[in-house]
């Protein structure tokens, strides 16, 4: 039986479409991927030529521009931001518990003092959880936040550092079983007796930032949600018209495919009644968080996201 496409794997889909079409990768690569999320080899044609990617194009590997995507966080010209795991001021452990279909694997950072913190979630971008989402839970470790970074891949096991097939292939699960592992790592988080359970939120990057929309909108625990260039599914859409949690959405300008959802998105929440504010950089393309992907990064953008998440946080986490 053929599946069903869901909002989020036709998310990444297009992502790899616009890469193709911008270049960075042949019309090889981008088949082996979609090929990884489907499952089907119909599907994809179809697909790919709806997106204006048909079979009219060469299938040799262009000049590189964007070098592949590290295991280890580095950073671009070695501006990006960093906490290190020997950090005095913070702790950090990989975690494994039970989840609803398999162990669950994270990665969890704290500050080293005693005491009770807020706790945030953080969630990866389509390749799974890369040492620079580590990186991001320690920055939030050192601003006084307990932070979980989540690894959707851990049905297949983990996050692969050495066959990125294998972190795609995650993209398969359906959008209720990777709920339902958000929703595992949210009480798992909630029960640690360093954190305070009526002070979660989370945060998430592309992929991820769709499912920081989707966390928001199934979790009551959750009371404040920092999407960065998400898409939001029609499912997750509905049910934020009732979420208790205060969502800012984060978003590049040139991100045309995403950010062309936030007045939607935005109107349709506040006419329901709902927290919601939404900040859009002028000149930030998608991914502009990632100080790892040099092509996409901007410093500037990602240093005001930092700190206006920081905020967001701290009003709704922490006040």
């Amino acid at each position: 039986m053929q599946m069903q496409l869901q909002h989020h794997q036709r998310y990444v889909i297009e992502e790899f479409a616009e890469d193709y079409q911008a270049r960075k990768i042949s019309r090889r690569e981008l088949m082996r991927r979609s090929l990884l999320i489907t499952g089907s080899i119909p599907m994809t044609a179809t697909l790919l030529f709806a997106l204006g990617c048909g079979d009219d194009a060469d299938d040799e590997p262009p000049a590189p521009t964007q070098p592949p995507v590290p295991a280890v966080a580095t950073t671009a010209a070695g501006i990006g931001p960093g906490v290190s795991e020997t950090d005095p001021a913070i702790q950090t452990a990989t975690v494994r518990f039970q989840g609803p279909a398999s162990d669950l694997i994270g990665y969890l950072a704290r500050p080293a003092a005693a005491g009770t913190y807020p706790g945030v979630i953080v969630i990866h971008e389509n390749q799974g959880l890369l040492d620079h989402f580590k990186d991001v839970a320690r920055r939030f470790a050192k601003e006084g936040f307990a932070a979980l970074s989540v690894d959707l891949v851990s049905r297949l096991g983990g996050t692969s550092a050495t066959d990125a097939s294998v972190n795609m292939m995650a993209l398969r699960a359906s959008r209720t079983d990777l709920v339902a592992d958000l929703l595992a790592y949210t009480n798992y988080l909630k029960t640690q007796t360093f954190v305070k359970p009526a002070a979660l939120g989370v945060t998430g990057y592309c992929f991820g930032g769709g499912y920081s929309w989707e966390l928001a909108a199934a979790s009551p625990d959750i009371k404040a949600s920092a999407p960065h260039y998400g898409s939001v599914s029609p499912e997750a859409l509905e049910l934020l018209t009732t979420t208790t949690a205060a969502l800012l959405g984060i978003y590049g300008a040139d991100d045309a495919r995403i950010t062309g959802q936030e007045p939607m998105v935005k109107e349709r929440l506040l006419a329901a009644g709902r927290v919601i504010e939404t900040k859009i950089y002028p000149g930030a393309p998608h991914a502009f968080f990632n100080e790892t992907k040099p092509n996409s990064y901007n410093e500037a953008a990602a240093k005001d996201a930092w700190t206006q998440t920081l905020a967001w946080f701290r009003k709704y986490l922490v006040a």
